[in-house]
């Protein structure tokens, strides 16, 4: 990701589906951060998700994943937030999800399977979305740091994961923490 102050850092955001749901602006209406403009721009992410051949996304496909991801962020920032999505949020994630889905695949085979679908691979958005905001909803967190809003799955083993990234949020705080507790040593 990049910040306001243009430098690049990481965020690994723990599912698929927040991964996909931070192509947009995560519905704080910040259109700059847009990154799927486009049907084309769609079935590149797309492409780089799933490692699969480019699909062909249509107007249509790119308009569902539009709906789709905007219910994705707004359940997610329900349930992290401690309240129930919407019923249409989780009516239109369901619906997406009860769609064919990319499956898993064994390699060695004879037979190739045919390339999955844009509507294959929101599918498995979806699914993941589902899987994310239910069992593992107590996992899905706001960053700890003050003037952060990303929200992020906890896939850690612990479940202790407080920051977004330890690049930017949990970094900054340490050196805060670190700078408090030695500050008064030198008076």
């Amino acid at each position: 990701m990049t910040g306001s102050d243009g430098r690049r850092w990481f965020f690994d955001s723990g599912s698929l589906a927040l991964d996909f749901a931070y192509t947009g602006d995560f519905g704080y209406g910040n259109p700059q951060w847009e990154s799927l403009r486009s049907p084309a721009d769609l079935g590149t992410w797309l492409t780089s998700r799933f490692e699969e051949p480019g699909a062909p996304v249509s107007d249509p496909v790119y308009q569902r994943a539009r709906e789709l991801r905007a219910a994705v962020t707004f359940a997610a920032r329900a349930i992290a937030g401690g309240s129930r999505p919407e019923p249409a949020q989780v009516d239109t994630i369901n619906a997406h999800a009860s769609a064919h889905a990319v499956g898993p695949l064994l390699d060695g085979g004879t037979e190739q399977p045919p390339a999955p679908t844009a509507d294959q691979m929101l599918a498995t958005l979806a699914q993941e979305a589902v899987i994310a905001f239910s069992a593992d909803s107590d996992r899905l967190r706001h960053c700890q740091a003050d003037d952060c809003g990303l929200i992020f799955l906890d896939v850690s083993r612990p479940g202790s994961r407080r920051w977004c990234s330890m690049q930017r949020c949990g970094g900054r705080a340490k050196a805060r923490a670190h700078y408090d507790r030695h500050r008064h040593e030198g008076e």
